[in-house]
Parts: structure tokens; C-alpha cells; sequence
């Protein structure tokens, strides 16, 4: 009898312990004992960006968190609480941070898939790089186009366009290109307190925490030029990509300066399935130059950007 209870008290201690530790901090998993309330909501949504958020050691910062649970104490439910936390994201996180909706992500999740191009002008290999966002069949597909086109193809130089390319899944671009880039850090995210992580790309497989790729080889294309064209439509994990290349010898920037979104963003999903995506780290390139939102900008300004590659890439063939 008293082992009976000592195995009952047991059992209800360790279910104290348990709701405890999901009272306390279920939020940061999304679990709760019970819907939180909106107010509940936004000082969850608030204590995320205040963890994380690159900008949250500033008196604005202060200022905003206050502000935010004012203007929101009377809220009756999540959707009235929004408008005022993406104010907050943008102070916490700055440009890059956002907060998307439920219904916005299940239409991203349908979103036409763009294929790459491959085109060959004169002795020059055209690679059109456009952003990623599809499944993991189609980051394969993705990935192995590009690489195939290097591999397949006779040419002289390469121009990587990735112009009017926004972002999205980093790994499908990067592994696709990656013959032209050498095993290593690719470039680093450096976070509020300077902790490093860097990005690597090692025998066809990148820790970028995105799709899990494969490409079927990855053999490297060695000494040809590489062009690669940016505009400031070219952001996010598009100017990633383009920083892959920063740094390599046979490398030339030519466009315009790029959008300035050179960061990384964190998902934190919220109760009522929105995500907040909070900016929590800035890049380093592998010449130790540190962007931070910053544009990328050329080694040639031109609006011509096509026609000045293919002209620098025969200057380079002897």
C-alpha cells in the first residue's frame, strides 16, 4: 500500500513538473495548457522578438514593447493584434523581419515553381538563377539543372544572372552552382552577441538548414571566369547566393547595387499558425566583410549587364 502511493505521488509530482515547464515555457514550442489570450499572444510574439531580434538592445526597442501591449490591451482576438506587432517586428529585427499569416503561407506553398535557364551566347554559358520556393522534388530538379548545365555544356566563361532573384530556399541555388564554387565556408552569419555560423559547402552538400538536395555530381569547374549580374531586385537568399562568390579570384560583380536584405531570418510559428520571421543574424562574406542589411554592391555599375559580362569574360580568355 504505501509503495502504491509513493508511485502515485510520484506520478503526480512529475505531472506538476511537466505542466509547470509548459506554463513557464511552452510558448517557445507553441504549446499551451490553454488558448492564450491576445494579450497573451502579443507579450509571447514580443518575448521572441526580444530574444532574437538584432536591434532589441536600443531605448526605441524599450519604447516599442511598451507601446505595443498598450495599444493592444483591448484586443478581442489575434488578427486585431497584427498590424501593431509588425510595427514591432521592424524595430526588433529591422527591414528584413516580417510576420506572415497563415492563409500567406499556404499560398506561398502553391506558388508556381520557376525553372532555371541555361542558354550558351558565343563560348559563354548563361545560368538564369530565379528565386526558390517549392517542394523538395522540385529543389532536386533545381539543383540538378544547373549542375548538369555545367557539366554538359562547352564554354569558355559562366554568367550567374541573378537578377530579379528575391530570395527563398538558399540550398537548390547554392548546391546547382556549386561546381563553381570551392569546398569551404561559403560565408558566415554573425549574430547581436557575435556568435559565428559559418555556411559550408562540402562535397555536393551545403548546412544550410534548407531542402535536403543532392546533386548528382559534384565535380568542379575550375579557372573559368565567372560573371555574376545583380540589380537591387536581387535580395535575400538571392544576394546569399551571390555572396557564395565573393572573394574567388575569377569572379566579377557587374549591375547595379542589390536590394540589401543580406541577413538571415528565424521562424517562430505563433498560436493561430502565423510565423513571425525575425531577423537574428547579419553575413559575413569569406573576405571578412560583414553586411548588415547592407547592398551588394558591383565591381561594374552598368545597365547593361549582360553585354559588359560576356565582353569582360572574353577579355579574360587567352
Amino acid at each position: 500500500m504505501k509503495i502504491g502511493k509513493r508511485i502515485l505521488l510520484g506520478l503526480v509530482a512529475v505531472c506538476a513538473l511537466f505542466l509547470g515547464i509548459i506554463y513557464f515555457w511552452g510558448y517557445k514550442f507553441n504549446i499551451y495548457l490553454v488558448p492564450p489570450s491576445p494579450q497573451k499572444y502579443v507579450r509571447v510574439a514580443l518575448k521572441n522578438m526580444d530574444e532574437l531580434g538584432l536591434f532589441t538592445d536600443s531605448k526605441e526597442w524599450v519604447e516599442t514593447k511598451k507601446k505595443t501591449i498598450e495599444e493592444t490591451s483591448n484586443a478581442k482576438n489575434y488578427a486585431e493584434t497584427i498590424p501593431f506587432l509588425q510595427k514591432a517586428i521592424k524595430v526588433a529585427g529591422g527591414k528584413h523581419s516580417f510576420i506572415e499569416h497563415e492563409e500567406d503561407i499556404s499560398k506561398r506553398s502553391i506558388t508556381k515553381y520557376i525553372k532555371p535557364k541555361a542558354e550558351i551566347e558565343g563560348n559563354t554559358l548563361i545560368l538564369t538563377i530565379p528565386e526558390f520556393t517549392g517542394n523538395n522534388s522540385q529543389a532536386s530538379d533545381y539543383a540538378n539543372f544547373l549542375e548538369s548545365s555545367l557539366h554538359k555544356n562547352n564554354y569558355n566563361g559562366v554568367i550567374v544572372d541573378l537578377r530579379g532573384n528575391r530570395g527563398g530556399d538558399l540550398s537548390p541555388m547554392v548546391l546547382g552552382l556549386s561546381p563553381l564554387l570551392p569546398d569551404g565556408t561559403l560565408f558566415t552569419y554573425v549574430d547581436k552577441s557575435s556568435h559565428s555560423k559559418p555556411v559550408e559547402l562540402q562535397n555536393g552538400e551545403i548546412n544550410s538548414g534548407g531542402s535536403s538536395t543532392k546533386i548528382s555530381d559534384n565535380k568542379k569547374i575550375k579557372k573559368a571566369p565567372i560573371a555574376v549580374l545583380i540589380d537591387n531586385n536581387t535580395g535575400s537568399s538571392g544576394e546569399l547566393t551571390a555572396l557564395c562568390f565573393k572573394g574567388i579570384p575569377n569572379v566579377k560583380f557587374l549591375g547595379s547595387d542589390s536590394a540589401g536584405y543580406t541577413s538571415a531570418n528565424q521562424t517562430v510559428y505563433l498560436y493561430d499558425g502565423s510565423t513571425l520571421q525575425i531577423t537574428s543574424a547579419f553575413v559575413k562574406d569569406r573576405t571578412n566583410n560583414i553586411y548588415k542589411n547592407f547592398p551588394i554592391s558591383p565591381d561594374i555599375q552598368t545597365n547593361n549587364a549582360k553585354s559588359s559580362a560576356i565582353e569582360w569574360i572574353k577579355s579574360q580568355i587567352k
